[in-house]
């Protein structure tokens, strides 16, 4: 761990990174806001199961993009532009054949939406508005392939300045449509509109940064089978992932009506803006773990999967508290109480967001070394389980039986097996300490969210807005405060503080 350009550039890409989520964050709400003000739930609901669809079509791509960059960081450290450009050329002839795959499902379903699409009132154009959310997922493939090498060489942070620019673009001319039009037609177009302008711009500066990525090499066959090897690993463990992750809305649709995917949508939000904050963490070190993998021993593997532990932790437990105490109050505030969904449904729904925290740190070395290939099978396995038991749980308890469905899938087997095979064949040590410490934990937050309900019970103010920001002070302080006194004399802490300190004065 003593290469320090690595701290800087997880530096360098988690500031960028949450800049860039915090502003992408206001300008989703601030649509949604409008969204919902000038279009019917019922279009709200169509947005996000349709988004679910493509998600779980773009299954075609899985284990490719991350097999890539895998690839990428013996040659990045050692210089070799001719093998980078190799494999970008590769990429480039493989996300084009993926790019027609995905357009050929796609078109393929257009007669199945009757079957998926269950909503109170008539939507006209409904097959125009898929092939719309279609070509939009599509175009991407064209072009995104150059910016690979950006993310394998730890300068995402680049890309996300012009990924800002064209987010305000995009605000403004979509806010103008639903205001001034309220056509959800418009709306869409504009999104396909900015989505290819900016994969291009980004394109264009991958090239700009790394010039030699525009002569085609041919890759060996060595480094192809390699390489195919690994896709193969990561396609089969990754496809149970999306379907895991992405059929939720699509078994909500189905089982319990398409405006309850529009209600969920809001919850959605909120969760998946909380867990992409927090996945910024590891997205943003993932390159920088790929290079130290490489050269480091052992036992400093296994105290840097001590700190990632620690980190995702006090982020999933700090923001569990949040979610718990104040997301009712604030969708009440924002857009009604007759948006608001079960209390029940929403501890379900956070516990799922826990048991996603829990995975990164594990992500963070599987996705970095060939792990991947010993748990290819396990998400596949999980996703078949997700399916079975939202039919049967769904038809039960409804929408609460579909997310009690996906957290029994994940805990019946990556939550545990894949901690197992890490420490066993990576680390050489019993996992038993890490599913006492995690179990521990858990308990641990179990009783920070009942202190901070029971300290927020005692608030009696009338101006609820008022009501919403005491409650969001004491979320801030409680869990924190708890989370330091924890791990304040830990060698996790200090390593983390002291490495923050040289960084600073070195930047």
């Amino acid at each position: 761990m003593k290469n320090n350009s690595r701290i800087k550039n997880s530096i360098f890409n988690i500031s960028t990174n949450i800049i860039f989520q915090f502003i992408n964050t206001i300008v989703s709400f601030i649509l949604r806001t409008v969204f919902i003000k000038m279009l019917s739930t019922e279009y709200l609901g169509i947005n996000g199961l349709f988004t679910n669809i493509l998600s779980v079509l773009s299954l075609a791509e899985l284990g490719i993009g991350n097999a890539i960059i895998y690839s990428m960081y013996k040659p990045l450290k050692e210089n070799d532009e001719t093998k980078l450009s190799a494999l970008i050329t590769y990429y480039k002839k493989l996300y084009m054949r993926i790019g027609i795959i995905i357009l050929i499902l796609g078109l393929a379903l257009v007669p199945f939406l009757k079957y998926i699409l269950k909503t109170q009132e008539e939507i006209p154009y409904i097959t125009l508005y898929y092939i719309l959310f279609l070509i939009n997922s599509v175009s991407s493939y064209f072009m995104v392939y150059k910016t690979s090498i950006v993310t394998a060489d730890q300068k995402g942070y680049v890309l996300k300045k012009i990924n800002i620019v064209f987010i305000f673009i995009k605000l403004i001319s979509q806010l103008i449509v639903l205001i001034a039009f309220r056509s959800y037609l418009l709306y869409l177009i504009i999104q396909i509109i900015i989505s290819i302008l900016m994969n291009y711009t980004m394109s264009k500066k991958a090239e700009k940064m790394y010039e030699f990525i525009k002569v085609k090499q041919d890759i060996d066959i060595e480094e192809k089978n390699n390489i195919w090897n690994n896709i193969k690993a990561m396609f089969t463990y990754q496809i149970g992932g999306v379907v895991l992750n992405n059929t939720d809305n699509i078994m909500i649709s189905i089982i319990v009506g398409t405006v309850a995917v529009g209600l969920y949508s809001n919850y959605s939000m909120l969760v998946s803006t909380i867990s992409t904050f927090a996945s910024l963490l590891f997205t943003s070190m993932i390159s920088s773990i790929g290079n130290f993998n490489v050269k480091s021993n052992n036992e400093e593997r296994s105290f840097l999967f001590k700190i990632l532990n620690m980190i995702f932790y006090w982020v999933y437990g700090f923001s569990s508290v949040c979610f718990m105490i104040l997301t009712q109050d604030f969708i009440e505030l924002w857009i009604g109480k007759e948006y608001l969904l079960p209390n029940s449904t929403l501890y379900i729904i956070i516990f799922n967001f826990y048991l996603t925290g829990l995975l990164y740190p594990i992500l963070c070395f599987r996705n970095t070394t060939n792990l991947f290939r010993t748990t290819k099978y396990l998400m596949l396995i999980a996703s078949i389980i997700n399916i079975v038991l939202s039919i049967i749980l769904g038809n039960v308890w409804g929408i609460n039986g579909i997310f009690i469905a996906t957290a029994l899938s994940r805990l019946f087997t990556n939550i545990w097996y894949e901690p197992y095979i890490l420490c066993k064949n990576y680390f050489n040590k019993k996992v038993y300490k890490y599913y006492l410490k995690n179990i521990l934990e858990f308990l641990l937050l179990v009783i920070i969210i009942m202190l901070s309900r029971q300290i927020c019970s005692y608030i009696v103010v009338n101006n609820k807005i008022i009501e919403f920001c005491i409650k969001l002070m004491i979320c801030l302080i409680i869990p924190n405060v708890i989370m330091l006194i924890k791990y304040y004399k830990t060698d996790e802490f200090k390593y983390i503080k002291q490495k923050f300190s040289i960084t600073k004065k070195e930047i």
